[in-house]
Formats: structure tokens, sequence, C-alpha cells
């Protein structure tokens, strides 16, 4: 199991429950509006596939990072688990194996469905 797999499987976690809505709502908006960029990275040939899905870590990772700089602690933060997922598949698209990217993306659809 991968680190962005783990992540993402403690996000899930994090987020389940009936107080965590808010929570579960921000990361299914976020993975939902990153999609189309991943998919249109996705059909693209290297070297512009690298690129583009490289661009969109660098964004994911400075949300997260202001999250945390606005006082986000932990997995079940909105704001945090959001980029926090967004940033984990799209590391897994870019190091990722066949296999573990595709257990990855059925982590990230779970989130997406909720």
């Amino acid at each position: 199991m991968s680190f962005n797999e783990e992540e993402l499987l403690k996000i899930e976690k994090a987020t389940s429950g009936i107080f965590k809505k808010k929570a579960r709502t921000f990361i299914s908006n976020a993975l939902s509006s990153l999609r189309f960029y991943v998919n249109e990275a996705m059909a693209k040939e290297e070297p512009a596939r690298e690129e583009m899905l490289k661009a969109l870590v660098n964004q994911a990772t400075g949300l997260r990072q202001e999250a945390v700089r606005q006082g986000a602690r932990s997995h079940s933060n909105p704001e945090w688990a959001a980029t926090a997922a967004c940033e984990s598949w799209l590391h897994e698209l870019l190091g990722g194996t066949a296999d573990s990217i595709a257990r990855v993306e059925c982590i990230i659809d779970r989130l997406e469905r909720r």
C-alpha cells in the first residue's frame, strides 16, 4: 500500500459519520473539480502529461499548506482534507504503479460520490 493510498484511507475514515458532512462535501467538490483537469492531463502525451500533473500537484500543495497556516490540524478538517486528497491522487498518478493507481482511484471515486 502506498503512502498516498494510506492518506486517502485516513481521510475517508476521519470524514465518516454524521458530523462530517461539511468535510465530505468539500472533498467531493474538490475532487470533482480536479477530475476535469486530470482527464485533460491524462489525454496528453508525455512529457506534457507529466508537466500538467506536476503543475496541479503544486497548486494542491499550496492550498494544503494554506489550510495548515489557517489552523488545520487533522484529517477531518474540510479544507485540509480536500486539498490533501487531491494532492495524494495527483502524486499517485505521477509516481504510482498501474495497480496502486487503480486502488487510489477506487478510493477517489468513493470520496467523490459521498
